[in-house]
C-alpha cells in the first residue's frame, strides 16, 4: 500500500485520514485489503475494467467513491448499505444498464453527487429520483444515456403527507424522452401532489420530445407546470411535430388549446379525413371537411366520447338512407357527438330518425343546402342548437308549429329564419297567421265545442272522479276568476318581488338567468331572491327556503328536464312549500318557464302539471315579455 497518501489535519482535525487513487492499472475487482483501512475516505478506481461493486460496501467510513471509465453493468439497491459517510459516486462512462429501484431508500447516507451519465440507461425507477429519506441532494446526473421513460416498479405512491426534502438537480439532458411521462403512473395520483418537488430541478432538455395532449395535465396547472417544464435554465423545446420544432414546452402553458394528440387511420379515423383529441375541450375532432369520396358517412369512428364532427363542404344528399345505415350497425358513434355539420352538402330533405340517433347533440348545422321542409321532430331540440341559416319554402298549416319553436328574440335568433313565399312575396314564418295560410279555424272552435259539450257530460256522470282528479286545476281556476277579492292591506309589504326555482347545476340556465333574465327583472325594478346566490352559508336550506318564499310576492319556477339527486332534492322542497304559499296567501302569484320545453306528460309534480294543463306555463322557445303581468297580476 505504498501508493496511498496519509492526509493528516485533515478538515483541521488530528484524525489521519486516508485515500486510494488506482488508475489506468487494469485492474478488474475492488482490492479485498481496502475494507482494513478503517480511515479510507477516498477511492479513485478510474479507467479500469471493474465491474462488480459487491465489495465496496466494508470500506465503512468511505466519503467519495469514482469509478469513471469502468465495465460496472449493475447497481444493486443495497450496493452501498451501512456506509453512513458517502457523500459522492462517479460511476459515468461505464456500461450500466440498469439500477435496482430504491437504491436511495436502502442507504444510510446521503449521497449529494450521484453521476451516471454517459452509461446505457434505458429507464429509471421514481425511486431513484425523488429522495425520502435525505434532506437534499446536490446533483443526480443520468444524462448521456439512452433513458426514454421512468417507471414505478414497486407501485410506490406519493400522498399527502410524505416529505420529499429540499431536493436538488437531476440531470436527464441528453436521452431518449419522446412523449411526456404519465404523473399518475408514477405515483402522483394527485397532479397537485407534484408541487411536492417544488425544490426540485429537473434538466429534460435535449430530448427528442413529441409535443402532443399527454403534454396537458401538466401544462394545464400554471405554477407545476412552469416549475418543472418553463424554468428559463431548464426550458425545454419540442422536436416534434414538425410545425412545433423547437417550440419551448414552456409556452404551451399559455397555448393549451395546441396540445392535441393525432388519430390514425388504424385507430378508425377514415381516410383522407383529420382526427384529434383535444383534452383542453375534451372533445374528439373528425374533420372530414370536403374528405368524403364515396358521398357515404363512415360506419366507424375513432372510439372517443364527445365528438365533433365535420362532414361539410362534401355532396351528401340522402340522409335517410345514411342514417338507416347507420343505425343499423352496433354500437353507432351517434349516440357519442356532440357537435356535428353537415353545411354547404346537397341536402334537401332532413329525416326524422336523424335527430332521434343524435339525441345527445348539442349543436347541428345545415347552413347552406337545399333544405324545403322542416321535420316536427326537430322539436325535441333547443332552436339554439341547430342552424339552418335561411330556408326558403312554401309554409302549411302543418307549418304554424314553428311559430312557437323558433325564438323571435336572443342570440340565436338568426340560427335558423323560415321564409315563406306567399302571394305577396316572401315573408318570415314569424309574422303569418292562419289566414294567410288558409288554415280552416272554424273545424278548431267546432272541436273545442264539442269537446266542452263532452267534458260537461262526464261531469254530470263522474263528477267525483273529476273532482278528485282535477281539484288543482279547479283551485287554480277559482283562485284565477275570484283573485280581485283578496285584501292586499291586511299584510305588510314583501322583502322580495320575486323568488326564482330552478336546476342551479344547469350551467347553460344559470348563464340565461344571469345574462338576460335577471337584467329583465332588475329593469321591471323587482328585487331578486335566487337560492344558489343567496343562500347563507350554515342555515339550514329547507329552512331558509320556507323563510324566503314566505317574504316573496311572486315565485317563479323554471323547469328542466334533468336534475341529479342533489338538485331533485331541492326541487321538491321548493315545489312544495310554492304550493303551500300559493295556497295559504291569495296575494302570492307562481309564474312557471317550461325551459326545456317538457310535455304535460312528463311533468311529475301534480301543481305543476296542473299549471301547463291550463295553459299556464310559459314556453321558453316561444318566450314573450309578458312575464311582467304574470308576476304582478293582481
Amino acid at each position: 500500500m505504498d501508493d496511498i497518501p496519509i492526509i493528516s489535519n485533515y478538515n483541521g482535525s488530528d484524525i489521519d485520514l486516508y485515500s486510494v487513487t488506482y488508475q489506468y492499472r487494469n485492474i478488474t475487482t475492488i482490492p479485498k485489503d481496502l475494507c482494513n483501512i478503517s480511515k479510507l475516505v477516498f477511492v479513485d478506481f478510474s479507467y479500469n475494467y471493474i465491474s462488480n461493486l459487491d465489495t465496496i460496501s466494508c470500506i465503512m467510513a468511505l466519503d467519495t467513491l469514482i469509478l469513471k471509465a469502468n465495465r460496472v453493468t449493475h447497481l444493486k439497491n443495497d450496493i452501498f448499505s451501512g456506509m453512513h459517510y458517502l457523500r459522492v459516486v462517479d460511476l459515468s462512462y461505464n456500461a450500466l444498464r440498469y439500477i435496482e429501484p430504491e437504491l436511495f431508500l436502502n442507504m444510510d447516507g446521503s449521497i449529494l453527487h450521484f453521476d451516471v451519465s454517459n452509461n446505457l440507461l434505458a429507464n429509471i425507477d421514481i425511486t431513484n429520483t425523488v429522495r425520502e429519506k435525505h434532506d437534499y441532494f446536490c446533483i443526480a446526473n443520468f444524462s448521456y444515456n439512452v433513458i426514454y421513460k421512468l417507471t414505478n416498479v414497486m407501485g410506490w405512491v406519493c400522498d399527502k403527507d410524505r416529505d420529499l426534502g429540499r431536493g436538488g438537480y437531476v440531470d436527464f439532458t441528453n436521452n431518449n424522452f419522446t412523449y411526456f411521462l404519465n404523473v399518475a403512473e408514477l405515483g402522483f395520483y394527485d397532479i397537485t401532489l407534484l408541487g411536492k418537488l417544488y425544490y426540485y430541478s429537473f434538466d429534460f432538455r435535449f430530448n427528442n420530445w413529441f409535443c402532443d395532449c399527454r403534454f396537458f395535465p401538466v401544462a394545464n396547472k400554471a405554477d407545476i407546470s412552469l416549475q418543472i417544464l418553463g424554468s428559463p435554465h431548464h426550458g425545454i423545446k419540442c422536436d416534434s411535430p414538425p410545425e412545433y420544432k423547437n417550440k419551448a414546452v414552456g409556452e404551451f402553458v399559455r397555448e393549451k388549446d395546441l396540445l392535441i394528440c393525432n388519430i390514425s387511420l388504424a385507430e378508425k379515423c377514415p381516410p383522407h379525413c383529420r382526427c384529434f383529441y383535444q383534452p383542453s375541450k375534451n372533445r374528439t375532432v373528425i374533420n372530414c371537411r370536403s374528405s368524403l369520396v364515396s358521398r357515404k358517412l363512415p360506419l366507424t369512428l375513432p372510439d372517443y366520447d364527445n365528438l365533433v364532427l365535420d362532414f361539410s363542404l362534401n355532396r351528401i344528399s340522402d340522409l335517410l338512407v345514411q342514417f338507416q345505415r347507420l343505425l343499423s350497425v352496433e354500437r353507432p358513434y351517434l349516440l357519442k357527438t356532440k357537435e356535428i355539420s353537415f353545411a354547404s352538402n346537397e341536402i334537401n330533405i332532413v329525416p326524422d330518425n336523424i335527430f332521434v340517433a343524435l339525441q345527445n347533440v348539442t349543436r347541428i348545422t345545415f347552413t347552406n343546402n337545399l333544405i324545403t321542409k322542416i321535420p316536427v321532430s326537430l322539436k325535441k331540440l333547443r332552436p339554439c342548437n341547430v342552424l339552418f341559416g335561411t330556408i326558403k319554402m312554401k309554409c302549411a298549416c302543418s307549418d304554424i308549429w314553428l311559430q312557437n319553436w323558433l325564438p323571435s328574440i336572443g342570440d340565436c335568433y338568426n340560427n335558423t329564419r323560415i321564409m315563406c313565399q306567399t302571394s305577396s312575396g316572401s315573408r318570415s314564418i314569424l309574422d303569418i297567421d292562419k289566414d294567410i295560410l288558409g288554415c280552416d279555424t272554424g273545424v278548431v272552435v267546432i272541436r273545442w265545442i264539442t269537446i266542452i259539450l263532452g267534458i260537461c257530460l262526464c261531469c254530470i256522470i263522474i263528477s267525483t272522479f273529476i273532482i278528485y282528479n282535477f281539484r288543482i286545476d279547479m283551485y287554480i281556476l277559482l283562485r284565477t276568476h275570484f283573485q280581485r277579492l283578496r285584501q292586499s292591506s291586511i299584510s305588510p309589504s314583501f322583502d322580495y318581488g320575486v323568488y326564482i326555482s330552478c336546476n342551479e347545476q344547469d350551467e347553460n340556465l344559470r348563464k340565461w338567468i344571469k345574462h338576460t333574465l335577471l337584467p329583465y327583472l332588475k329593469g321591471k325594478r323587482l328585487s331578486v331572491f335566487l337560492p344558489y346566490r343567496d343562500c347563507q352559508p350554515g342555515t339550514p336550506r329547507e329552512d331558509e327556503i320556507r323563510e324566503m318564499m314566505t317574504k316573496s310576492r311572486n315565485i317563479l319556477i323554471i323547469l328542466s328536464e334533468v336534475y341529479d339527486d342533489i338538485a331533485k332534492r331541492w326541487l321538491e322542497c321548493e315545489l312544495k312549500y310554492s304550493w303551500l304559499n300559493y295556497r295559504c296567501d291569495w296575494r302570492k302569484n307562481i309564474v312557471i318557464i317550461n325551459y326545456d320545453l317538457l310535455e304535460t306528460k312528463n311533468i311529475s309534480d301534480e301543481f305543476v302539471k296542473a299549471f301547463s294543463r291550463l295553459g299556464k306555463c310559459i314556453d321558453f322557445s316561444n318566450f314573450q315579455n309578458d312575464i311582467e303581468a304574470k308576476m304582478s297580476s293582481g
